[in-house]
């Protein structure tokens, strides 16, 4: 079987520095308008960032404690001498690449996230997000009451309500 053409002469730098560039998987845009703006009072957006980086948090932590151990699993399958565990320390060694890669925009979504953590006038307690919970759920299901009304179908609510997510107006399409 004929090997395959040689990878790293098509993948150059500037390849690579965009595939880095690019990397996170939700735009601050996203993460503004449909993550924390989903919710309809200052209390919740507070709890939905904090449970985003918190989930965040512990989900690097764990990938970076991964990625140690498997840094040491590649030193001691190179020691070895072997052909076939140097092959498989490359396979591991190809992963790390792959999961630091996808770390860039981890990290990118953390820093927008605590960026929005510190844009609250304050940090709010759990008491004060129960407290809340009675003015939120009330908005939420008007909200969707509301919006289910005027699109008459569940599809059409919930474009709607994207719309109002990102602060657009609603506007009649005619033909």
């Amino acid at each position: 079987m004929d090997m395959l053409p040689d990878l790293i002469a098509k993948i150059n730098t500037p390849v690579l520095n965009a595939m880095a560039e690019i990397q996170q998987p939700r735009s601050k845009f996203q993460i503004e308008k449909f993550v924390i703006n989903q919710h309809a009072t200052k209390e919740m957006q507070y709890f939905q960032c904090v449970i985003e980086i918190q989930s965040l948090y512990y989900t690097i932590k764990s990938v970076s404690l991964d990625m140690q151990i498997t840094e040491l699993k590649i030193k001691k399958l190179k020691d070895t001498g072997d052909e076939i565990d140097n092959l498989e320390a490359q396979k591991l060694e190809l992963g790390l690449e792959q999961t630091r890669l996808v770390g860039v925009g981890a990290f990118r979504e953390l820093d927008i996230l605590l960026e929005i953590f510190n844009s609250f006038e304050k940090q709010y307690t759990r008491v004060e997000i129960d407290n809340n919970q009675p003015d939120y759920w009330n908005k939420r299901l008007n909200q969707q009451s509301s919006l289910q009304q005027i699109a008459g179908t569940q599809a059409g609510a919930a474009h709607l309500e994207s719309l109002l997510q990102i602060k657009e107006e609603i506007k009649e399409i005619t033909k």
